[in-house]
């Protein structure tokens, strides 16, 4: 359960501002066979307050097989979100409790040197004579540590994907199809750090890209576009702080933080084409007893050309915890 508020002041041509006040729950019974086989059935859903409560309720069906005890098979609801890892360009982290669970197909190797992450997001599903797309997502993301175990530098080379397609062959819709997609790449270092506070550092460099091959709205301003991501970050537990440089030229990602794009889909006519962003994040995250965390976080997002700075600031409280019914 993950009760939650976020409070985007957001006065960007390209992103809106949105109060995000509410809770969201999974509630599931699983069976697991060995250490290979596990199921899950439930129920998920989010609540905002103010808000029609069972708006927002899905079922909850998980199906997961382990090959070996780092590669597992994963179908029905996916281990999604932020659990990708992708950066924020990519994917904009708040979705983890505003977005439809993503319910699918994926692969996870999980290794001390490699990690990898390969899911299908099917997110409208269609039959013969439909008026409507059918939608899916396609991900990857990628991570390989160059640095041995024992080094005290870890240094890793990410490489992610996103592709997003609305088409089909059996239904009725006359609009053309789209495909869009995302990918980044770089490095990514680690750097353990002795100190009585510190824990330890890091800096990232990506470079990211953003195409646009068939769209149904022909209004969208760029088809194409770059942009290159820096992110410096000190891990002080409980506290966690991050400063990084975004510099875009027609950029957009479908699923991405919007104030990293260059113009808004909604309202196509708002763009800025060439971004140059400094962002400055403070999050802490405490466990409070077992299985119980309180976490809140600010965020600061200043647009060097406008000279305008947007924020947000939220709270949250997570509970997770497993209850043995019978062995």
């Amino acid at each position: 359960m993950l009760g939650f508020f976020k409070n985007n002041e957001y006065f960007s041509p390209v992103a809106e501002g949105q109060t995000l006040p509410g809770t969201a729950s999974t509630f599931a019974l699983g069976y697991q066979l060995a250490n290979k086989f596990k199921a899950e059935v439930g129920v998920y859903f989010v609540s905002y307050s103010g808000h029609r409560p069972l708006e927002n309720l899905y079922p909850f069906v998980r199906l997961q097989y382990a090959f070996t005890p780092h590669l597992n098979l994963v179908m029905g609801n996916l281990y999604g979100s932020v659990n990708h890892r992708l950066i924020e360009p990519l994917y904009q982290w708040e979705r983890h409790f505003t977005a439809k669970p993503e319910s699918g197909l994926q692969m996870i190797l999980n290794t001390n040197r490699w990690f990898a992450d390969v899911w299908l997001d099917w997110q409208h599903f269609i039959q013969r004579g439909d008026p409507v797309h059918e939608v899916l997502a396609f991900g990857t993301s990628v991570a390989g540590r160059l640095t041995g175990d024992n080094s005290p530098i870890s240094i890793t080379v990410p490489i992610q994907l996103l592709i997003h397609h609305r088409g089909g062959q059996i239904n009725v819709y006359d609009e053309p199809g789209v495909l869009q997609g995302n990918a980044a790449t770089g490095l990514s270092s680690r750097f353990g750090i002795d100190h009585q506070w510190i824990k330890s550092a890091g800096l990232d460099l990506y470079i990211a890209g953003y195409w646009n091959q068939c769209s149904i709205t022909a209004s969208l301003p760029f088809n194409k576009g770059w942009g290159v991501y820096s992110l410096f970050s000190v891990d002080a537990s409980p506290f966690k702080l991050m400063a990084g440089y975004w510099h875009a030229d027609k950029f957009y990602a479908f699923e991405g933080e919007p104030l990293f794009g260059s113009f808004d889909p909604y309202r196509p006519e708002n763009r800025l084409p060439i971004r140059n962003l400094l962002t400055c994040k403070i999050v802490f995250d405490k466990q409070l007893f077992k299985g119980v965390v309180i976490g809140a976080q600010v965020e600061t997002y200043s647009d060097l050309n406008r000279k305008k700075t947007d924020y947000s600031f939220g709270v949250h409280l997570r509970f997770n915890q497993l209850f043995t019914i019978k062995k």
